[in-house]
């Protein structure tokens, strides 16, 4: 059994850079919708009920703060059904809950004990609609590995990696929130101490007999898929010497030079689809009522888009020095996508790489670093000037036929407020991140990252001007390896650049200057 307990607090000041209404990039406060009869400046002068002084500055209101905490324990447990086959499982109980989110009486279960908030005095546990969106235990994964005299067969629903996890990542890390998982059947073999390896992923189905209620009936038992037209195909090959962390350590530790390497390389293509925008995707459409295999017809297209997707990968460790670097390219073509059934084609060219590096002092208790990254970018920007790449679809507003912007893996982590935040990853940016870590004693020490960053095309910002920004990043934090203990209390800055910027050349009225983000967060995690 494996897995980890993690608490984590955060507070955000100003995340949205100022920026208000719909294209700011991070959450907004409630109290700060336009419907609130009660935002910043309006309890400014406002008197308090039963008296009292807000205290309330006018410059103050522009800046807003959230923050909070969650929780969730990840449990990995493995049956062992005998020397060659086991069973694995991944399963989140509390998956990010954020603490004081279900307490007595939320969720229509208002009763006369809770008469009103202010007298909840204990939580309920979470219940999928009733006091939340997300039921309390999510199965996320579970596969079966079968060791045969060729090699091993893997099949289920898996985590996938690959390198540093700029394409795929399995979200394994203590600071990820998404996590990589194919519905996947492959074979992997050594061969002269290297891996070779293939397999097909269900990449995507389409409606099943589970999911689509017609009439008065829902179909149980064995699900059926009820169209074959429309499954996304995807194929790939692994091949490189790859090595497991824990013989690169002992090789390392003998003095020796250590190289990895491979090729990951994926094909994926889908001929028939529906259109988008009809709720399709969920088993439950907009009005609340199951989706009919009517809706889907009716929304039923012809799509034939294909990718191909290379990515090279290798990684050096040579006494004190380690270096890894990771390089993939997206190309592919789509012969419409438009929501009806005619030819509207878009062809895709996107790239992404990352080199890390570090050198260690001071018998290992001085680490300096060095990371850079890129992400392909493109002209297109959404008109509001929205810059959260999790919110903007490219299909619906890049219209010169070709999807130049590649977007790393939104578990695959360069700082605390930036991408992680704001941007929702890295994407159509150039970024270099020094960095220096002293540990103390073995179990505690320090961390500075400073990120700058720069975009790679930079008529698809707001500001059209090639600097994004630059954040410090301190992580001060303690260890206990053997007892499976890790805190650590991060403060972060970013201060943007000009490409964050909203001149008033281009935006009129709404011309706006990004302003200083921050960022406290304190993380208390037990591995075990």
């Amino acid at each position: 059994m494996r897995g980890y307990f993690r608490f984590r607090w955060n507070m955000h000041h100003n995340l949205n850079l100022g920026i208000t209404g719909s294209s700011a990039p991070f959450y907004t406060p409630v109290s700060e919708d336009p419907a609130s009869a009660l935002s910043c400046a309006k309890r400014r002068l406002k008197a308090i009920p039963g008296g009292g002084n807000r205290d309330i500055d006018e410059e103050d209101c522009p800046a807003q703060t959230l923050g909070g905490a969650d929780i969730r324990l990840r449990v990995e447990p493995t049956i062992n059904v005998s020397e060659k086959v086991r069973i694995h499982a991944q399963l989140d109980l509390f998956d990010n809950l954020v603490l004081g989110s279900t307490p007595r009486g939320f969720g229509g279960t208002q009763s006369s004990s809770v008469p009103l908030a202010a007298f909840n005095d204990t939580q309920a546990a979470p219940i999928a609609g009733q006091n939340t969106t997300t039921p309390a235990i999510l199965v996320k994964r579970a596969w079966a590995d079968v060791d045969t005299p060729f090699g091993l067969l893997r099949f289920g629903r898996m985590p996938v990696n690959w390198g540093l996890g700029i394409l795929h990542n399995d979200g394994s890390c203590p600071q990820c929130d998404w996590g990589d998982s194919n519905d996947r059947i492959m074979f992997a073999a050594n061969l002269a101490n290297h891996t070779l390896g293939m397999g097909y992923d269900f990449a995507g189905s389409g409606p099943n007999s589970l999911t689509v209620k017609d009439g008065s009936t829902a179909f149980g038992g064995q699900a059926i898929d009820l169209e074959k037209l429309d499954d996304v195909h995807q194929f790939f090959w692994l091949a490189g010497k790859i090595d497991s962390e824990d013989v690169i350590k002992d090789r390392v530790d003998r003095g020796e030079l250590v190289l990895n390497y491979g090729l990951y390389l994926l094909y994926r293509k889908q001929q028939f689809d529906y259109a988008l925008g009809r709720d399709l995707n969920s088993p439950v459409s907009g009005s609340g009522s199951y989706a009919t295999g009517k809706s889907y017809a009716s929304g039923f297209l012809e799509r034939h888009a294909w990718f191909v997707i290379p990515d090279l990968w290798f990684k050096l460790h040579w006494k004190k020095l380690y270096i890894e670097f990771e390089a993939t390219l997206v190309g592919g073509r789509i012969a419409n996508v438009a929501n009806e059934d005619k030819t509207d084609e878009v062809s895709i060219l996107q790239f992404g790489w990352v080199l890390r590096s570090q050198y260690k002092f001071l018998r290992d208790s001085l680490k300096v670093g060095l990371e850079i990254g890129m992400a392909s970018g493109d002209q297109a920007e959404q008109s509001d000037g929205q810059v959260n790449r999790r919110r903007l679809n490219p299909i619906l507003f890049d219209r010169d036929g070709w999807l130049r912007e590649f977007r790393f893996n939104q578990d695959y982590q360069v700082d605390l407020i930036l991408f992680r935040e704001i941007l929702g990853g890295v994407s159509n940016a150039i970024y270099f991140k020094p960095s220096v870590q002293y540990n103390v004693i073995d179990s505690f020490g320090a961390r500075l990252d400073m990120i700058y960053s720069m975009t790679h095309e930079p008529v698809g910002w707001p500001g059209n001007s090639r600097n994004l920004g630059v954040e410090l990043d301190l992580d001060i934090f303690y260890r206990n390896i053997d007892e499976g203990f890790y805190a650590s209390l991060m403060y972060g800055v970013l201060f943007p650049l000009d490409a964050l910027d909203r001149p008033a050349a281009i935006y009129g009225g709404a011309a706006h200057d990004a302003g200083i983000a921050h960022t406290l967060q304190g993380r208390l995690i037990v591995r075990f």
